[in-house]
């Protein structure tokens, strides 16, 4: 949460955070300001102290009025025509500003951390004119792996639109008849016409704008052997069939509140092969495991191993150890998902770390036979001290 902000910055061995981004698509400079911005501005803060932002005279009547950061500057407090006008050339101008407001409120005697993605150009001019930068790993986004009560709502919130598309998309096809070859066809305007991924993708799109959310990549919609692969995410001609597994897995976020979630069901159409039947027993007892294990301080490489060692015992093959595999679980339990789709903390081998209340991980184990296609299951859950909350209230079955 923002209150360990300073306290991991200390451990680092940091004086004070500098970032110059947007916050559209920077996750950090959002959590940090609450402000949506589609042009770069300027965020410092020094160790126990109240952070700054410093942003163009166009968006400083908005950031007054809109962002959490009670102390709200103006280029123009520092000058900036002038720099701009004493500088070679406008994008090196724009970073001698950076370097003229950070030395001006950090001082260049300060050791000063930058996330990953601060301009390797900037950092190097920043440094020339005297300033200590120093970028580092894993200090913003260790505050956001924890979520605050406001945070959890609007994830859940996000979920239950999910959700609700999901319910909506399932029924499609459970609704849906079928010809002769086993193809799945609906009605509209009162002729048949063939179900595609891309007609069951655009009624996930119309139901997330209706309410307030979207999905910026293409949500997964795989049938049949092609969903063995894990990140198909399912050509829009691709025609979906009877007695085939559907993996449908959506990750929505909200346009407003910037929060994602991420669901997967899978499905079949009819009845399901007696091969998917066993893969899906053994990856809802996998899921139905791990959630059972998930608490504060669990570690998330436990969990994982936890979940290889139910798949294996129903006598499937995990990459575990590294292992190369051409079917079987074949990726990670899980991640972290916040203000991006994919965040820390991690479910997998590597992740040897205990995990914290109220971080909010997604649970997906998953099976793939390149024969039949992918069967897998996805709840999403807040991290409590003695378990988990299951923030994913919708029914799990496979044949419809």
């Amino acid at each position: 949460m923002r209150e360990d902000l300073d306290g991991i910055l200390a451990e680092k061995g940091a004086e004070a955070l500098l970032l110059y981004s947007e916050s559209f698509r920077d996750a950090n400079m959002y959590y940090l300001t609450r402000f949506l911005a589609p042009d770069p501005f300027i965020f410092l803060k020094k160790v126990d102290s109240d952070p700054v932002i410093v942003i163009n005279q166009m968006e400083y009547p908005r950031a007054q009025k809109e962002s959490i950061i009670k102390d709200v500057r103006s280029y123009a407090d520092y000058n900036f025509m002038e720099v701009m006008k004493a500088a070679e050339e406008p994008r090196l101008g724009n970073i001698k500003f950076i370097a003229t407001v950070a030395r001006k409120e950090l001082g260049t005697n300060t050791r000063i951390y930058v996330p990953p993605n601060f301009p390797a150009i900037a950092a190097d001019v920043l440094r020339e004119e005297g300033l200590t930068i120093k970028p580092m790993l894993d200090v913003i986004e260790k505050t956001r792996e924890t979520k605050d009560a406001d945070e959890v709502d609007e994830i859940r919130a996000v979920q239950a639109v999910a959700q609700e598309a999901m319910a909506e998309a399932i029924d499609l096809i459970a609704n849906a008849e079928a010809d002769k070859k086993g193809n799945l066809l609906i009605k509209k305007e009162g002729k048949k016409e063939t179900l595609t991924v891309g007609k069951v993708k655009s009624l996930f799109g119309h139901t997330f704008l209706d309410h307030g959310c979207v999905t910026e990549e293409e949500i997964m919609v795989a049938c049949g052997p092609k969903g063995a692969d894990p990140h198909y995410s399912g050509d829009p001609r691709d025609e979906l069939k009877t007695n085939q597994p559907i993996v449908i897995d959506v990750y929505p976020r909200s346009i407003r509140k910037r929060y994602w979630t991420d669901m997967t069901r899978t499905i079949v159409k009819g009845r399901a092969p007696e091969k998917v039947k066993k893969m899906f027993k053994a990856v809802l007892e996998a899921k139905n495991a791990s959630i059972d294990a998930l608490k504060a301080g669990a570690l998330g490489s436990d969990v994982y191993n936890l979940c290889c060692n139910v798949l294996e015992k129903a006598g499937y093959e995990t990459t575990r150890g590294g292992k190369q595999i051409k079917r079987g679980f074949t990726h990670s339990l899980g991640h972290g998902v916040g203000l991006e789709p994919h965040e820390s903390p991690s479910l997998n081998e590597l992740y040897r770390f205990p995990l914290k209340e109220h971080c909010i991980v997604t649970v997906e184990p998953g099976l793939y036979d390149p024969d039949v296609g992918g069967v897998r299951i996805e709840d999403i859950v807040e991290v409590k001290k003695g378990g988990c909350n299951n923030l994913t209230k919708m029914e799990i079955r496979l044949e419809v």
